[in-house]
């Protein structure tokens, strides 16, 4: 179980690091798309506290955020913002496919609904990031696999 359970602890903390992430991209973001990461940054909100609840319900002590993320690279203006949204929808994406991965083989989960809201977790991760892609890289909104 402890496979399953560091699997659900990592899709949290990949919603602890999107939360932060929106922070460092919203000021630099052309105004057309602040609504846009506001949502997606509450959406990252509204599923790390159910995360955390259920890891609870779980027994289990939920991951805590970390004082401070490493930028995978310079956020300066509005297009390298974008990216990085990209990039922080992607990261919460193969967290939370993973956690599908390792459910599957689990025979017993400590929640029933666990694959399920993983599913949603991946599904909602892969939406905001096709607004995100569409914006970086119009030619290709979509990708056939999210997460990998």
């Amino acid at each position: 179980m402890t496979a399953l359970i560091d699997a659900w602890q990592a899709a949290l903390a990949a919603e602890h690091a999107a939360i932060a992430g929106y922070d460092v991209l919203g000021p630099r973001l052309d105004p057309a798309h602040v609504g846009l990461a506001r949502a997606d940054q509450q959406a990252h909100r509204a599923l790390r506290d159910a995360t955390s609840a259920a890891l609870a319900a779980a027994g289990q002590t939920p991951v805590a955020a970390q004082p401070d993320y490493p930028l995978p690279f310079a956020v300066t203006g509005p297009a390298t913002a974008q990216r990085f949204a990209l990039n922080l929808e992607s990261a919460g994406a193969a967290a939370w496919r993973y956690l599908i991965a390792v459910a599957a083989d689990s025979p017993q989960l400590p929640n029933p609904t666990l694959r399920a809201d993983a599913q949603v977790a991946l599904t909602s991760s892969a939406v905001r990031a096709m607004g995100w892609r569409r914006l970086v890289d119009p030619a290709r909104p979509t990708v056939p696999f999210p997460g990998i």
